[in-house]
């Protein structure tokens, strides 16, 4: 089928892309960065979603039966410092690329949204798709909002609407450069021999959820029968600290951790429980935390291996 994926370049859109290509659909990306990683067979277009027409052309131009929509202003420390950079990217533009989708005859549009920042501090841990909503971040409001809005243009056109809530997502080939994905600013830095900081005190938990896992929940909410609204996670809850501890055995690291202050917006524990995405998707983690930790550093190792 024709497909159109945005945020092609990005970390989990790139594993997409590689999948949906491989089964034989006919893909066109939408980013404004190249890829990371060479992938024939496709049709990359350079584009900032938040320009309105040209996202109209490209949409008109793709056809796509199922837009999956992963671009995104991604940090919540960066939505803490600019919030108008995050309500741009991650609203406003996600319902103009939806009803540019309807028009063209689309019918199914996967968003990629939150499963840790929407939900705020959660009185019940892990969290499930009944928790009340109650961002702590202008990133987790965002993408909060965007589910709101896209369910309007659902009503609106009759394209249906999946949301993928993913947990924090790791493995190969994310970017080690910004300020979100642990696993992987912590893997390049321990490789590369460098001081590792930990913001806080360590005992922050997260639920990590490798990105192969997370890239077929996508799938299966675009071939499912109806839109539907999933958390995607493990259930596990596992510390900063631990995960720095994991690393370090995979990479052969000894230096001890720097320790920083909190984060503004980050958040002090968080798991899911993806009842929901079994139900309807037939959807399980299939990778555990130690596997998933192995291969993402074995990848990290290959790019900084001089």
């Amino acid at each position: 089928m024709r497909v159109l994926v945005t945020g092609s370049s990005g970390f989990i859109a790139g594993h997409l892309v590689r999948r949906l290509v491989a089964a034989g659909h006919e893909v066109t990306g939408l980013d404004v960065a190249a890829p990371r990683r060479a992938v024939d067979g496709w049709r990359d277009v350079r584009l900032d979603l938040r320009d309105d027409a040209g996202v109209a052309r490209a949409v008109a131009e793709a056809k796509p039966e199922v837009v999956f929509h992963l671009a995104a202003q991604a940090s919540v420390s960066v939505s803490m410092r600019e919030p108008r950079l995050d309500i741009e990217t991650n609203v406003i533009a996600s319902v103009i690329l939806a009803r540019a989708a309807a028009e063209a005859g689309a019918r199914r549009f996967v968003f990629t949204s939150s499963g840790g920042a929407m939900f705020g501090a959660p009185a019940v841990v892990p969290a499930d798709d009944d928790t009340p909503v109650e961002p702590r971040s202008f990133y987790g409001a965002s993408k909060a909002s965007a589910e709101q809005y896209l369910r309007i243009v659902e009503w609106e056109t009759g394209m249906t609407v999946a949301s993928v809530r993913p947990a924090n997502v790791y493995g190969p080939y994310q970017d080690p450069h910004g300020e979100a994905g642990v696993v992987a600013i912590f893997a390049e830095r321990m490789l590369r021999g460098d001081a590792v900081t930990i913001f806080g005190t360590g005992e922050d938990t997260r639920d990590y959820v490798y990105v192969d896992d997370v890239v077929e929940a996508q799938v299966r909410a675009a071939e499912a029968p109806a839109g539907e609204m999933c958390v995607v996670g493990t259930g596990i809850e596992t510390s900063t600290r631990r995960i720095f501890e994991l690393l370090a055995q995979c990479c052969g690291y000894e230096r001890a951790a720097v320790m920083g202050p909190p984060r503004a917006g980050d958040i002090r524990r968080i798991a899911l429980d993806a009842a929901r995405a079994r139900a309807v998707w037939g959807w399980t983690p299939q990778v555990t935390l130690e596997d998933g930790l192995a291969r993402t550093v074995e990848s990290f190792r290959q790019a900084v291996a001089p």
